[in-house]
């Protein structure tokens, strides 16, 4: 049996929270943030942790990120309704996707920046549409999926995205690199 692990990044904590989690706790939060209509009323989110067999209360809100983390590499199955990898956002068969734009993106008071490469033109598209176009009648509480470097699932508060930077492979190298101020 793998681990998963859900790491979440809070608003205003420097120390993100880490619970061990069941395959189908996992896919369940995933579930949660991305569709707020399953969220409870107080607008928390239960999570059954694995390892201390108890339960733990989130509230959506505070939320900045979430990831969905794993032990021994990404997850394989034969089963698309298992994977919690978007297979569209992964190198096919080892080979490099030619049309791959990188993403970085910086969060209000998180001091990292988090990149995704090896993005489809529409995929990326389609996430910068989403984010750049919320309004003030969307609720707070609406994420994106991404998929990181590592093949894992990335969910990210939107409201708490201060900037997005697409790098296109034919300009700039892979390993480009810059510090945050």
């Amino acid at each position: 049996m793998k681990n998963y692990y859900l790491k979440f990044l809070f608003r205003g904590k420097e120390n993100p929270f880490i619970c061990i989690v069941e395959k189908q706790t996992a896919n369940r939060i995933q579930e949660c943030l991305l569709n707020r209509d399953r969220v409870t009323d107080g607008g928390f989110i239960e999570i059954e942790q694995a390892s201390k067999k108890e339960n733990v209360y989130v509230k959506i809100s505070q939320i900045q990120m979430c990831q969905v983390l794993w032990d021994n590499g990404i997850v394989e199955s034969n089963d698309e309704d298992e994977d919690l990898c978007n297979d569209d956002a992964l190198e096919s068969n080892g080979k490099e996707n030619e049309e791959g734009y990188s993403l970085l993106l910086i969060l209000s008071g998180v001091n990292q920046i988090f990149r995704y490469s090896d993005m489809k033109p529409d995929n990326l598209q389609e996430i910068i549409d989403s984010v750049t176009d919320i309004t003030n009648e969307i609720s707070e509480e609406f994420f994106i999926r991404l998929i990181d470097d590592d093949g894992e699932v990335n969910l990210v508060k939107a409201n708490d995205i201060i900037l997005m930077e697409c790098l296109n492979p034919a300009v700039y190298e892979n390993d480009f690199n810059f510090e945050l101020n």
